[in-house]
C-alpha cells in the first residue's frame, strides 16, 4: 500500500505541475506579486500606526477568526479513485497504512500554510493583541497542533459516520479549536497546548478503535477526494481548459427579467447571454474573477491598483472568449441564415457589456481602496480603453485563429 500511495502521489504531482505552467503565467505572477506587495505594505503601515500597548477590542477575536480560517485550509489528500471501492476491497485491512501516508502528506501542505500564516500574524499578536513574547511561539505551535486535531477529525469520518454530521464537524473543526485559542490568548498558552495534545491522543485512540470495529467508508472517501480534486480543477479552469470540469446548466429564473428577450435579428446574442447566465463554467468564472479582483483592489491604496484592475479585466475578457465557439458543434447553428459577422457582432456586444460592468465594479472598489476619486477615474478610463481594444480587432483575430485551428 505504501508503493501504491507513492505512485499515485507522483502521478498527482505530475498532473498538478502540468496545469501550474498555465496558471503561473507572467500576468498572474505579476498581479500576485503586486497584490502581495500592496497587502504587505498596508499591513506594515497598520501595525506601525498602533500605539503600544494598544487596547483594540476587536484584535483578539480577529486573531482567533484568522487562525480558524487558516485551520480549514487543506483537505485530506487520499488520492482514491472510483474503481478502488472494488479492486482495493480485498486490501481493506491494510488501509490504515495507506491512510497514514495520506495523513502525513496532507498535514505537511496544510501545516505549511498555518505556519506561514502564524509568522505573518506575529506583529499583530505583539502590537495589537498584547500577547507576551514568551507566548507567541506557543500560540503558533498550538495552531499547528490544532491543525493536526482538525485533520484527524476529517480522517475519522472515513470510519465513523457520526464525525461527518454537521454537529460533530462544528465541534471538532471549529468550536474546540476556538476554545483552545481563546484559552491560550486570555489565560494560559501552555495549558491550552497541553489540553490540545490530550485531545489529539484521545482522537487517535478513537480512530484506531473505529478502524478495528467498523468498515472503511469507501464511497464516502471517494466522494470527498473527487470533490477536492474538482475544486483544484475549477481553479485551473480559470486559466486553461480542463477536461475534467463538467459544468451543469441551471435555470436561474430570477435573472429572466434582466436578460434580453428572443429576437430574430439577434439570435446569437440571446444564446450567448443565456449560456453566460446558466452555464456553471462561465458564470462561476465571472463571479470568481469579479470577487477576487474586488477584494484585492479594496486593500490597495497606491497606483498599483490601476495595473491590478487592468490585469483582472483582461483575464476576465480573455477567459470569456471561448464562449464564442460554445455552439459550434451544434449542426443547426450552421444552417441558420445568419452569417459569421452577425455572430461576431452579437458576441462582441455580450463581451463588451460584461467587461464594462466589471470595469465599473473594479472602479468602485478602487475608490474604496485608494479613497481618491481621481485615481478611480483614471482606472476606469484605462479599463474602458482596454475593453474596446479587447472587443475590437483583437477579438476578431483571436476568433479567426481559433476557427482556423478547429477547422
Amino acid at each position: 500500500m505504501d508503493g501504491l500511495y507513492r505512485k499515485r502521489q507522483s502521478d498527482y504531482f505530475k498532473q498538478i505541475f502540468k496545469y501550474l505552467r498555465y496558471v503561473l503565467n507572467d500576468f498572474f505572477v505579476l498581479s500576485v506579486l503586486f497584490a502581495l506587495g500592496g497587502l504587505g505594505l498596508a499591513y506594515s503601515d497598520y501595525v506601525k500606526s498602533l500605539s503600544h500597548p494598544s487596547n483594540l477590542w476587536y484584535s483578539k477575536p480577529l486573531l482567533v477568526l484568522i487562525a480558524i480560517f487558516l485551520l480549514q485550509i487543506g483537505k485530506p489528500k487520499t488520492l482514491l479513485k472510483k474503481a478502488d471501492a472494488v479492486f482495493l476491497l480485498a486490501k481493506e485491512s491494510e488501509m490504515g497504512q495507506y491512510l497514514k501516508r495520506s495523513f502525513f502528506s496532507s498535514y505537511l501542505s496544510g501545516a505549511a500554510i498555518v505556519f506561514v500564516g502564524g509568522l505573518v500574524l506575529v506583529p499583530f499578536m505583539l502590537f495589537a493583541c498584547n500577547v507576551p513574547k514568551s507566548d507567541v511561539c506557543l500560540i503558533i505551535f498550538l495552531m499547528l497542533t490544532s491543525k493536526t486535531f482538525v485533520l484527524l477529525a476529517e480522517f475519522a469520518e472515513f470510519y465513523d459516520e457520526k464525525f461527518s454530521s454537521l454537529l460533530f464537524e462544528l465541534i471538532f473543526r471549529v468550536l474546540l479549536p476556538v476554545l483552545a485559542l481563546l484559552l491560550a490568548i486570555f489565560l494560559n498558552a501552555a495549558l491550552s497546548l497541553c489540553l490540545m495534545l490530550g485531545a489529539i491522543f484521545f482522537l487517535i485512540q478513537n480512530i484506531r478503535q473505529s478502524a478495528h470495529q467498523k468498515m472503511f467508508r469507501w464511497n464516502f472517501a471517494i466522494e470527498k477526494e473527487t470533490a477536492r480534486m474538482m475544486e483544484l480543477y475549477r481553479f485551473f479552469n480559470l486559466f486553461c481548459d480542463v477536461p475534467y470540469v463538467v459544468a451543469k446548466a441551471k435555470r436561474r429564473r430570477f435573472l429572466d427579467a434582466f436578460l434580453p428577450k428572443p429576437n430574430p435579428e439577434n439570435p446569437y446574442r440571446y444564446l450567448y447571454v443565456r449560456c453566460l447566465a446558466r452555464s456553471g463554467e462561465y458564470s462561476s468564472l465571472l463571479i470568481r474573477l469579479l470577487v477576487l479582483g474586488s477584494v484585492v483592489l479594496a486593500f490597495l491604496d497606491t497606483y498599483l491598483s490601476l495595473l491590478i484592475a487592468a490585469v483582472f479585466l483582461y483575464m476576465l475578457g480573455f477567459q470569456l472568449i471561448p464562449l464564442a465557439t460554445n455552439y459550434d458543434e451544434i449542426v443547426f447553428m450552421h444552417i441558420y441564415p445568419q452569417g459569421f459577422e452577425k455572430k461576431i457582432n452579437d458576441f462582441r456586444w455580450v463581451l463588451r457589456t460584461v467587461m464594462l460592468f466589471a470595469a465599473f465594479i473594479f472602479a468602485i472598489f478602487c475608490l474604496i481602496g485608494t479613497r481618491q476619486p481621481l485615481m478611480a477615474l483614471e482606472a476606469l478610463a484605462i479599463m474602458l480603453v482596454e475593453t474596446f481594444f479587447v472587443t475590437g480587432n483583437y477579438l476578431e483575430k483571436k476568433l479567426s485563429i481559433n476557427l482556423t485551428y478547429r477547422n
